[in-house]
């Protein structure tokens, strides 16, 4: 029986990555431990179903309660007591730079100036033009060594009889591209219909000492081959002249850092992707002619992105006491009562802000009323009537959170002493918190 359950919450729930709001304190654990001890106090001796569909059933409860209570603590104040919403990070100038806010959305935090002077570039090696149709190169094997991230790689290919300047560039281009190395190339040709390698890195920046990401050099080294000293000396002065004829090592852009301003602070960057103090992706895309400013701002878009997460959570935790597979059990109809009770107990303020309850209990958001009351309304208050309600759905999800198996068909076996209310050590809610060692 265990090993099924556990198999059933390792495939249903086990691939979930743990809320912030998982990790907890050693005070924290300990409140939760008082939680759990409370509530074994008030609670009667029960028979307990423990069978699979019943222990299932609450794995279900206990895991959507779970998320529901995680996304009410991510909407609300450090306090806990007003709803927040997501907030976007907006640029004066998305063109120059773009932002994506990482944060949380319950700080304020001030206005960035930023401004970019210069991009982080890659390094790009442009062969010789040659005209494309002639051959330049001799008929045999070559080769040569490509050195990018400490790592040396070679290069080994075949010129056969008639190929032209432009099959062995192609040849080239092609086993670079498909070597996988961080590395590009395209054929170039200019106004004159001549041809040239072109060969990019796919990183920018300087991340070491050097002031390059990759070297091509001509491979003279012949040590490991079986040959005469002519076919040595031969194959080496193949190896030279194609690299003096194509021009694999000419450099014509160095690789460059991203050079820029924040709030007046010089900083650099090898790449043009930067996570500013934890909160901020920013991507650098042009150089600045004025700073730009990027600020928090909780649009429409965000509100409405919010709101869908918490009405998400709440119709996944009502799905599950809708389910007509789950009547078996007598909590059930106890459950569906309480969780749509507080929905109906809002019905008018959600309604005025484009939530509508439905026969089943089920919320549905109405995303165009939402977003046209955001954008002629003060977005600060404009939602204040949700809070009352995300309050009372979480604290509801906490409660079936901490013992879900309270809505089973438990038969109850003795009722505690109402004038003296005590724990029962051979039976401290077994359920009560169940599951707790897995994410606390």
């Amino acid at each position: 029986m265990i090993s099924s359950v556990y198999d059933y919450y390792l495939s249903q729930y086990g691939h979930k990555s743990n809320a912030k709001y998982d990790s907890h304190t050693k005070n924290e654990l300990k409140n939760t431990y008082n939680k759990v001890i409370k509530h074994n106090s008030l609670t009667p001796t029960y028979k307990t179903d423990t069978s699979n569909d019943a222990l299932k059933y609450a794995i279900d409860l206990k895991e959507n309660a779970r998320e529901l209570s995680n996304i009410a603590n991510d909407l609300s104040s450090e306090d806990g007591t007003s709803l927040v919403y997501k907030k976007a990070a907006i640029s004066s100038n998305p063109d120059v730079v773009e932002a994506i806010y990482i944060g949380d959305s319950k700080k304020d935090l001030d206005t960035l100036n930023i401004s970019v002077e210069r991009l982080a570039s890659n390094q790009v090696n442009t062969g010789n033009y040659l005209q494309p149709n002639t051959s330049l190169f001799e008929a045999g094997d070559y080769s040569f060594d490509l050195s990018i991230h400490n790592i040396t790689y070679e290069f080994q290919f075949n010129v056969y009889d008639n190929e032209s300047n432009l099959d062995v560039q192609e040849n080239i281009s092609r086993l670079i591209n498909k070597s996988n190395i961080g590395l590009s190339s395209q054929i170039l040709t200019n106004n004159l219909g001549n041809t040239a390698l072109s060969i990019e890195s796919n990183a920018t920046g300087i991340k070491n000492v050097k002031p390059i990401i990759f070297n091509i050099m001509a491979n003279t080294d012949t040590s490991g081959d079986e040959l005469t000293n002519d076919e040595t000396s031969n194959k080496q002065v193949r190896n030279s002249n194609l690299m003096r004829t194509l021009g694999l090592d000419r450099i014509s852009q160095f690789p460059t850092n991203a050079s820029y301003t924040i709030n007046g602070d010089q900083r650099a960057s090898p790449n043009n992707d930067v996570i500013y103090n934890k909160e901020f992706v920013l991507n650098l895309k042009a150089v600045s002619e004025e700073p730009v400013t990027v600020s928090l701002l909780a649009d429409a878009d965000s509100i409405v992105e919010s709101i869908e997460e918490l009405v998400s959570g709440y119709n996944k935790l009502i799905s599950v006491a809708t389910d007509e597979t789950n009547n078996r059990f007598g909590g059930n109809e106890k459950l569906r009562k309480e969780i749509i009770g507080i929905a109906n107990s809002y019905k008018e303020q959600l309604s005025t802000n484009g939530l509508t309850v439905d026969d089943h209990g089920l919320i549905n958001v109405d995303k165009g009323q939402i977003v046209e009351l955001a954008r002629t309304n003060d977005l600060t208050g404009i939602f204040n009537d949700l809070n009352s309600f995300k309050s009372n759905i979480q604290k509801k999800a906490e409660e079936i959170s901490l013992d879900p198996m309270n809505y089973v068909n438990n038969k109850i076996v003795a009722y505690k002493n109402p004038q003296r209310t005590t724990t029962d050590p051979y039976n401290p809610s077994a359920y009560s918190g169940m599951m707790f060692n897995g994410y606390t």
